[in-house]
């Protein structure tokens, strides 16, 4: 599975170099991901929150077809909602980790 597959992403711009650069800063710069806002929702009870924080991340993932965020995100979300059980520790490390090596890829 793909960390950043920047050619599919291209291709979902319409090979729009621009758009997919305003995309890329977008998710390095304004789509913060923070460990301690969602395990404060979680720890709160607000899990709809949390599940809608998660998915803001996973969405922008899949716009810029990171594959493993994606998932992961998907997981977690799924798990948040009440879709599916499921470690939601151990899928907020997957998902952490799987951003931290997205983050690393679009940085280059």
């Amino acid at each position: 599975m793909k960390i950043y597959d920047r050619q599919s992403a291209l291709e979902l711009v319409d090979n729009d170099e621009d758009l997919l650069s305003i995309l890329v800063d977008s998710f390095l710069n304004e789509n913060k991901f923070e460990r301690p806002v969602l395990e404060k929702l979680i720890s709160g009870g607000k899990m709809t929150e949390a599940a809608s924080y998660v998915h803001a991340t996973k969405g922008a993932a899949r716009q810029l077809c990171m594959e493993k965020l994606k998932t992961s995100g998907q997981e977690l979300e799924d798990v948040l909602r009440g879709k599916t059980s499921g470690d939601i520790p151990k899928l907020i490390d997957q998902m952490f980790a799987d951003y931290e090596e997205a983050l690393s890829a679009l940085n280059g």
